[in-house]
């Protein structure tokens, strides 16, 4: 028997899980934080992400990140190209090893006068490049709005996944500055220029629909009717039956 579910859950707030289920995933820049021994890089970078973790995993996960939440299957995923990401113990050297490779690729590149080698070399850079968006520490800061909500979580327990977009889309960065996504102003400004993606999903896919009490069910049912051509009411039923609460999963499960 597997440790893992064949299920990733994403959760949210209420109006958000609304939008997702009439419109599919939308992908926007999140803050993240990596740090070495020596060195840190702090930057944002385009993505959704989900947990790899069985319902009765979801109690303590669900109050980080909002008591709504979407559960697809991971045949889904694996369609789609998401990976789980890579943590990182960062008392480690491996970490500052990445950091300063980089950094050095990157010195040695703007040195390069010649287009044709310039070329050739930035594309293997970001190619290399990538790896920092699916790198996480396995433990750290939390911080949420701007505060520390615990100076040591253990990122690892969210056993994150993630999509990240195609670096071969339109209007995509490997990674922003977070100099230049500091306030809520540029951040949206950033997710403008990849509003077109979308980490589309079908109906079948759905495995789970969570709520946060039984007065949140009804509402959740009558917002999938207005979802003209994607629930029909064969999919609805089924996925009335699919829908589990946040009070569910604290007490029984």
């Amino acid at each position: 028997m597997s440790l893992y579910p064949d299920i990733l859950f994403h959760f949210t707030e209420k109006k958000w899980l609304y939008e997702i289920l009439r419109t599919t995933f939308k992908v926007s820049y999140a803050r993240e934080k990596i740090i070495g021994l020596e060195n840190e890089r702090e930057f944002a970078v385009p993505m959704v992400s989900f947990c790899d973790l069985k319902l009765s995993e979801l109690k303590v996960f669900t109050k980080n990140y909002g008591n709504f939440g979407i559960g697809l299957t991971k045949e889904w995923a694996n369609r789609n190209g998401l990976s789980p990401v890579m943590y990182v113990n960062r008392h480690c050297e491996l970490m500052d090893n990445l950091i300063t490779g980089l950094n050095g690729v990157y010195s040695h590149l703007n040195k390069i006068n010649d287009l044709e080698k310039f070329k050739n070399l930035n594309t293997s850079y970001l190619n290399i490049m990538n790896t920092y968006r699916y790198v996480k520490n396995y433990e750290g800061e939390l911080i949420r709005g701007g505060i520390t909500e615990d100076k040591n979580y253990r990122f690892a327990d969210e056993r994150e996944w993630r999509y990240v977009p195609s670096l071969e889309n339109e209007g995509i960065q490997p990674f922003v500055a977070i100099s230049k996504i500091r306030t809520s102003k540029q951040k949206a400004e950033y997710n403008e220029k990849v509003s077109h993606l979308r980490l589309s999903f079908q109906p079948d896919d759905i495995k789970y629909l969570i709520v946060e009490t039984d007065n949140d069910i009804t509402e959740l049912i009558r917002h999938l009717q207005t979802v003209k051509g994607r629930f029909d009411p064969e999919t609805r039923s089924r996925l009335s039956s699919r829908i589990l609460t946040i009070e569910q999963i604290n007490k029984d499960i």
